[in-house]
């Protein structure tokens, strides 16, 4: 685990109020994980899809509903398109997790978003998408006990990007002009952290599924992950 540090204040509690922010498009054929379609099909990518969004969601509840002396977890799903779409009749979301739209331009938009709204009555929030499956509740918990004594948090991607971002303060430039979806998203972000004055620590390099050779990376017993050569 990498760290930066500079002067941090404690929380003022012993208790940490942690808003854990999912990130998500509905699970639909030709929609959700389009760059796999040629290994699984629109269906199958799309089912994938949305078996990786019931593993952050089920990882999340149990957080959420786990009782711990220093941690308190909720968790929001942020959803594209609306809640009321029709898309998403077929995902059982668990009770408990809250429902919003996502709101925003583009990804940095939406997950500023987000960010702001939830540090209004959260300590810390974490923020993740539901494409990679190493992100699970042991992760959470270490991205909460970083957030104790660091401004932010990063879980790095294979690809340049990052699989989550844990924050206590928010600054706009954190998200502002990324260029998403590239191999630098994660190294100007942890500029950004420098520019906003963030102390921070790194998980080690995780692994979204976007690509067919990602499959991979998927958990050995599902059965997608013998597609990686395809």
């Amino acid at each position: 685990m990498n760290s930066s540090t500079s002067e941090f204040s404690p929380p003022s509690t012993s208790i940490l109020r942690i808003g854990i922010q999912i990130i998500a498009k509905a699970p639909a054929a030709g929609l959700a994980k389009t760059r796999l379609i040629p290994a699984l099909g629109a269906h199958g990518a799309a089912a994938l899809a949305k078996k990786m969004l019931l593993k952050i969601l089920s990882d999340c509840a149990l957080l959420c509903t786990s009782i711990r002396r220093d941690f308190e977890f909720t968790t929001t799903l942020w959803m594209t398109p609306s809640p009321e779409s029709p898309l998403w009749h077929s995902v059982a979301i668990p009770d408990g997790i809250a429902k919003c739209a996502q709101l925003g331009e583009d990804l940095g938009a939406r997950m500023a978003n987000a960010a702001a709204t939830q540090l209004q009555c959260q300590d810390a929030v974490i923020i993740v998408g539901s494409d990679c499956p190493e992100i699970n509740s042991s992760v959470l918990v270490w991205a909460a006990e970083i957030l104790k004594k660091h401004d932010a948090c990063l879980a790095p991607s294979a690809d340049g990007g990052y699989a989550l971002i844990g924050l206590r303060r928010h600054d706009a430039r954190v998200f502002d002009e990324i260029p998403w979806s590239t191999h630098i998203v994660a190294e100007l972000t942890r500029q950004r952290f420098a520019e906003c004055g963030f102390s921070y620590a790194e998980y080690s390099t995780v692994h979204d599924i976007d690509e067919v050779e990602d499959l991979a990376y998927l958990p050995a017993d599902w059965q997608e992950s013998v597609l990686a050569s395809f």
